[in-house]
This record gives structure tokens, sequence and C-alpha cells, in this order.
């Protein structure tokens, strides 16, 4: 009954505000962290590793988002989520909120959040609640689309996971249609 409630208010809340600006959007995230190898020599590749950062997941996020008013727009979003040092994999589904620090033309600076939860399609999938809240900017183009960059903050509670929490700190890029 909830998740009808739920799909019910927010078609409507959709359809009541049809008359504005509904806009696609669409980002690849990733996350860093230190290299544990730095300075080490590797005998596979003969060489010696300098990078200083190493990568540690990959999170795309895709949705729908409102523009209630200049500064503040409301959306759905889907993501995937993919942890492999961790050897995780996540589905979050969220709500987010975006609201308007500064305008400069077309361009939005902005902050933003967002509370979901992850979806479990099998068993290869991990359950749980899912928050975030970052900044981001709106980069606009002559067309009517604009680029994205963001850095967000992501927690991940899960609910049958030894270590309870994971957090992660996430830098995007992506596109607004």
């Amino acid at each position: 009954m909830k998740k009808f409630l739920f799909i019910t208010v927010l078609l409507s809340s959709f359809s009541s505000y049809s008359q504005r600006e509904v806009n696609y959007n669409f980002t690849v995230n990733f996350t860093f962290t230190h290299n544990e190898n730095f300075g080490e020599y590797n005998e596979y590749s003969q060489e010696t590793d300098w990078s200083f950062f190493s990568f540690k997941s990959f999170l795309l996020r895709n949705g729908l988002e409102v523009e209630l008013s200049r500064i503040i727009s409301v959306g759905i979003n889907l993501g995937l989520d993919w942890h492999p040092d961790l050897d995780i994999l996540a589905i979050p589904y969220y709500l987010d909120t975006k609201i308007a620090i500064s305008e400069v033309d077309n361009d939005k600076f902005y902050v933003s959040g967002g509370i979901g939860k992850l979806l479990k399609l099998s068993n290869a999938f991990e359950k749980g609640n899912y928050y975030k809240i970052g900044l981001g900017y709106h980069i606009a183009t002559e067309k009517s689309n604009a680029f994205i960059l963001n850095l967000d903050f992501h927690q991940k509670d899960f609910t049958e996971f030894k270590h309870g929490k994971l957090n992660s700190l996430s830098l995007g890029f992506g596109l607004l249609f």
C-alpha cells in the first residue's frame, strides 16, 4: 500500500507540474582512494607506480527532474553502483532536491540532497537505505542541454552487510537534457 501511495503521489506531482520544465539527467561518478602501491616497483610492467590515487568505485546516475522555480528543482533518480574492492553492487533509487546558490546567465551552482532505498533485484545486489548530499554546477550550452559537474557524498546503509555503512565521496560528470 505504501508503494502504491508513493507512486500515486509521485505521478500526480509530475502531472501537476507538467507546465514546468522537465529535464533528463545522466551522470557518471567515480570515487578514488590513496594508491596502496604508490612508489613500489611493479615487476610485471617493469615500472614504478607513481600514481597517488587509484580508482575505487564507479557510479551511474540518471533521472528526471522538475524545475519548480529558478531556485528549486526536485527529481527522481535511479543508479547503479559498483565497488569492485568490496565486491558490492547496489541499485539506488531516490528522490533528489537541488537548491540554486548562484545563477549567472543559464549556468547554475547548487547544493543537492537525496534520500532513497537500495533495490535488491537478485542476490548480487545489496538491500538498504541510501543518502546523498553534494554540490554541483550546470554549465549551459547554446542548445537546451547543459553539462553537469558534481561532488557528492554518498552513504549506503546496508541491511545485510558486515561493515554496516559504506561512505564515499565521488566526482561526477554528466549531461542535462
